[in-house]
């Protein structure tokens, strides 16, 4: 993929509460290895959480993760700097429908590792995630999580986005959240 597709304007530095930098900045194919590291480090519960099932992400889907078509799809992630090198801390991602008629509503995830869970993590990179969305013609997010994922539903809540329980699955609830367009500038 050309490096003039790379979404460089997401680019943020931000800290945590404590001070801690924090780096906000799309997903790039070479960060394969630090999202492979990532994944491998959740917790049989995050990583439940994340894909509701035990099952863990093959070298395809990781890969795939981080070879973005930035037009279809964006994934942001957080890192910060560890024993001097990069780790990630989270990531967000949304990938639009496949046909014209579904472009507009797109699909949304969101993980964050448990040492860096509780730290505003998830709800700065869902709010940068949103606007990313909003400015690229996304009429709405939607996803699913399972109905006990407390932590997913409070974040939803705090940011706006309608939960249902599934009719046809009482073990997941829908979220969804209606798109403004961002203000013409």
């Amino acid at each position: 993929m050309p490096a003039l597709d790379y979404p460089s304007h997401l680019v943020e530095d931000w800290q945590l509460r404590d001070g801690t930098p924090v780096r906000i900045r799309p997903i790039r194919a070479d960060d394969l290895a630090m999202h492979t590291a990532f994944v491998d480090g959740l917790s049989k519960e995050t990583g439940y959480h994340r894909l509701l099932s035990p099952r863990k992400p093959q070298p395809d889907e990781l890969w795939r993760m981080t070879h973005i078509d930035y037009d279809h799809e964006l994934a942001l992630i957080a890192t910060t700097e560890v024993d001097g090198g990069e780790q990630q801390m989270g990531v967000v991602r949304y990938v639009r429908g496949e046909t014209p008629e579904t472009a507009h509503v797109a699909e949304f995830a969101v993980v964050i590792a448990d040492a860096w869970q509780h730290h505003g993590v998830a709800h700065k990179l869902m709010r940068k995630l949103i606007d990313a969305a909003a400015t690229a013609g996304v009429k709405q997010l939607a996803d699913i999580t399972l109905y006990d994922n407390i932590g997913m539903l409070a974040l939803a809540r705090k940011l706006g986005f309608k939960l249902q329980r599934d009719p046809g699955n009482p073990n997941v609830t829908r979220l969804r959240l209606a798109l403004d367009a961002p203000p013409t500038r």
